[in-house]
Formats: structure tokens, C-alpha cells, sequence
């Protein structure tokens, strides 16, 4: 079995992660000062132009002319810095940007007053430029004097993350959420991600129930299952994750209607199969190659399912001649495919009962979610609790919270 993975929502918000940054490099009087020599203060008024209309490329040509002026101030080759990591930032280049803005924080030159948002200035660029090991540290400095900061202990968080340390990113996860405050939604879902990925079901368990008390929404729903279904391949996992995404209204990419459908009838759900396929034609998501490809799936499925139907009217005669569990079972997938689920559960239940399955956890899914359709969630609890399997207890925990 494939282990399922979570998609993280939201790192940083690229948009956001250098807000006000031009205001800070650019004040009235950059190219002023008293200490910054006609020459270069020539150089460094034409980059400012350049800067004013986007033009970066200009920007740094005059920026490299006055790097160019033999007797320069350590105070001019400050002011050149200053625009410099700048334009390096306009252009993508965070690595440099972030190395040329460390180099400016350590020569004596920078205001005091701007030092402590400059901090949090590198840490982002750190972050972008993939040196997470300094983005933490440079968070961290900020943290020391504004330590309520959401992004900054986000961005600690991240860090941890994208380094492998799982165990860490839950650490500064968790003392974000407990602050007192409704957790923010990429922490939950950052804690979610690295429960999973340390094998801690207790840890992940608690990182849905967070997510799903505080954002119970269709789109947190969606988040969260579309993790599961990309990276799920178990086949039983996969359906029940289909059948939850349904249930749950998420169930709305043309792919995955086929998907589910092909695997439904694949599985012996033919008639669930061809009404899953034709729920997505009804709902007009399939447009091009993916129609031809949904049609071809309706046709396959209608074909199964027409077998299927033929068997119904003899399905508790089946079940009342069954002597051995798989006999039991396939009358309860049976009755399930058929939307009939008072007599699937009582069905798997037998099958359970007379043992012999090759899959019990399978079964016993089933059941569950057959209780769960019929309103029955005390029974549908215990069937769910039944499963063994970590990964598998997963799927079965959302099925649980679904109804929470």
C-alpha cells in the first residue's frame, strides 16, 4: 500500500512575503545625503528613475556604473547596496538579494531603526531563495522582538518542513496554536502534513480534528482530499476516499468521476460505477477528450452493471444459501453497488462474522460507510474503529469527523 500525503494549502504567499520592501529602500533622501559624492549620487539618481518605472535591467546598469567609480565612501557603497539587493529582488535573484541585504545588516551603516524589519525581510528572502537553515535562524532574530508575528512563526514552521524536520515543524506548528486564537489554516494543515510523515497517527488525528472543527468548509475539504486521492493507490482507500469526496460535495473534477467510476465497476460496483459517471455527465464536468473518455467509461459501466442488476432479485436467496464469509460478502457489494444499504451492512456483518475475507479492513469499511449512509453513526463508528491498518485508519477517521 502507498502512503496517502496531505497538500499543504498555502506555503508563504509570494505576493505578500516582501510587502512594503520598496518603501523602506527608497526614502527622499537616498540620494541626498550629504556623504554620497556628485559621481555616484549621478548613478544612483538614474537607477532610482529606472527603479520608479520597473526598468530593472537599467536600474542595474546604472548601478553597476557607480560600483565602477574608484573613490567610493563605505557610506556610498552602502547606498549602492541598498538599491542593489533591490533590483536583485525585481529580478528573481532572492539568494543574492538575501546575501547583499546580510552584508548591509553587518557594516555599522544601517539605522537601528530599520534593522528589526530588515530581519524579517531576510528570513522571507531566505525562505524564497531555499536556505531554510537561515531563513529560521533570521525568523527567529525577529521573533525576539515581535514575537506575536503569525508569519514570521509560520515561516519557522515552513522551514522546519521543507528540511525534513518534521518533529521540529510540529513544535512551532503547535506554539501557534496555542495562543488562544482560532489556529490559522496553513499551520493546521503544516501540522497535518509532518504528523503524517513521522508515522504519528495520534498526532494526525489531531491535526484533522483541528482543521475540520475550525475550517468544516467544502474547500478545506477539498484541500484535504485531494491530498489523499493524488497520492492514495490502495484500492479500497481510494473508493472510500471517492465515496467521502461525494458525500462531502467535493467530488467535482471530471478525472476523478472517471476515476472513481472505472474503479467502481473494476471492483465489482457496477451499478454505483455507472451512477457515479452519469452523476458527472448530469453536472456537465467533462468537456473535449474527457467526454469521449466518460462516455466510453458509461458504456463499460453499463455493460457490468446490467449483470449486476440481473443478480438482485436474487440476492437474499444468495445470501441465505451463503455458507462461507466471501460467499456472504459479494451479496453485500452486491446489495451496496445497488444503493441498497439496510441489506449491505447486514450482509458485510455476516461475511464479517463467518470470517474467511481476504480483506477485512475492506469490509469492514464498507460497512461503515453503509451505516453512515443510513444515518446509523454509533454502528458506523464501530465498524470503523474495526480497521487495523495505520493508513487505513486514516480514511476512516474522516469519515468519522464528516458527521462532527
Amino acid at each position: 500500500m502507498r502512503k496517502a500525503t496531505f497538500v499543504l494549502s498555502a506555503a508563504l504567499a509570494a505576493g505578500s512575503v516582501l510587502a512594503g520592501t520598496a518603501a523602506l529602500l527608497l526614502p527622499a533622501t537616498a540620494v541626498a545625503q550629504q556623504k554620497v559624492g556628485a559621481t555616484v549620487g549621478k548613478y544612483l539618481k538614474t537607477a532610482q528613475d529606472a527603479i520608479q518605472k520597473k526598468k530593472w535591467d537599467q536600474a542595474l546598469a546604472a548601478i553597476k556604473q557607480a560600483q565602477a567609480v574608484d573613490t567610493k565612501t563605505a557610506y556610498e557603497q552602502y547606498k549602492i547596496n541598498e538599491l542593489l539587493w533591490y533590483v536583485y529582488l525585481q529580478q528573481g535573484r532572492n539568494l543574492d538579494a538575501a546575501r547583499l541585504l546580510e552584508q548591509q545588516m553587518a557594516s555599522g551603516l544601517m539605522p537601528a531603526g530599520e534593522k528589526v524589519e530588515r530581519t524579517r525581510t531576510l528570513a522571507q528572502l531566505y525562505y524564497r531563495a531555499g536556505n531554510y537553515g537561515k531563513a529560521i535562524q533570521y525568523a527567529n532574530q525577529y521573533l525576539k522582538a515581535a514575537p506575536g508575528s503569525q508569519d514570521m512563526q509560520l515561516l519557522v514552521a515552513q522551514s522546519y518542513y521543507q528540511q525534513k524536520d518534521f518533529k521540529s515543524a510540529i513544535a512551532a506548528a503547535e506554539r501557534m496554536t496555542k495562543s488562544g486564537q482560532r489556529p490559522n489554516e496553513d499551520v493546521l494543515q503544516l501540522m497535518l502534513r509532518s504528523s503524517y510523515e513521522i508515522n504519528d497517527p495520534a498526532g494526525t488525528a489531531k491535526a484533522l480534528e483541528l482543521l475540520l472543527k475550525y475550517y468544516p468548509t467544502q474547500d478545506t475539504w477539498q484541500r484535504v482530499l485531494d491530498g489523499y486521492i493524488a497520492q492514495t493507490k490502495h484500492d479500497d482507500e481510494l473508493l472510500a476516499l471517492y465515496r467521502l469526496a461525494e458525500d462531502v460535495g467535493v467530488l467535482a473534477k471530471a478525472r476523478q468521476y472517471t476515476d472513481m467510476s472505472q474503479g467502481l465497476v473494476v471492483a465489482g460496483f457496477a451499478i454505483e460505477g455507472q451512477r457515479v459517471i452519469e452523476k458527472g455527465l448530469a453536472a456537465g464536468v467533462f468537456q473535449g477528450e474527457e467526454m469521449s473518455r466518460a462516455q466510453r467509461t458509461l458504456e463499460a459501466a453499463k455493460r457490468r452493471a446490467d449483470a449486476e442488476r440481473q443478480q438482485l432479485p436474487k440476492a437474499a436467496a444468495m445470501l441465505a444459501a451463503a455458507t462461507t464469509g466471501p460467499q456472504m460478502y459479494a451479496v453485500g457489494k452486491l446489495y451496496f453497488s445497488a444503493g441498497d444499504y439496510a441489506n449491505a451492512s447486514a450482509a458485510i456483518a455476516r461475511a464479517l462474522a463467518k470470517g474467511g475475507l481476504e480483506d477485512t479492513d475492506g469490509a469492514d469499511m464498507l460497512e461503515g460507510i453503509a451505516l453512515a449512509r443510513q444515518g446509523k453513526s454509533t454502528e458506523a463508528d464501530k465498524a470503523f474503529t474495526a480497521i487495523k491498518d495505520p493508513k487505513f485508519t486514516e480514511v476512516a477517521r474522516l469519515w468519522m469527523m464528516k458527521r462532527s
